[in-house]
């Protein structure tokens, strides 16, 4: 009975081994995957990081674009209206010399 259980635990052994191996190659290909997808993720959050620093001079230079316009719009009402003042003083001016 000995002789029959020596190559049966030796059978045993190599079985639990193989599974063993098995479990190590399934384990293997789950942490590939989960490595792949972390470098993806992690190739993401640098593509973003890059365009965070684009977006934030976008928005920079919109805002000054948009206090230039803002700042030609009222110069331009400046403008106008001294202009007017201007026009209205000269005539008022006119109009006190025409008597004399």
């Amino acid at each position: 009975m000995r002789i029959l259980s020596f190559p049966a635990a030796l059978w045993s052994l190599g079985r639990k081994v193989e599974e063993l191996l098995a479990l190590q190659r399934t384990t293997r290909e789950a942490l590939e995957i989960v490595n792949s997808r972390l470098r993806a993720l992690e190739d993401r959050t640098i593509y973003l990081e890059a365009n965070q620093d684009k977006l934030v001079g976008q928005a920079q230079l919109a805002a000054s674009a948009a206090s230039t316009t803002v700042a030609g719009a009222v110069i331009s009402d400046v403008v106008t209206r001294l202009t007017r003042l201007e026009m209205q003083t000269e005539e008022l001016g006119k109009r006190l010399q025409a008597p004399e």
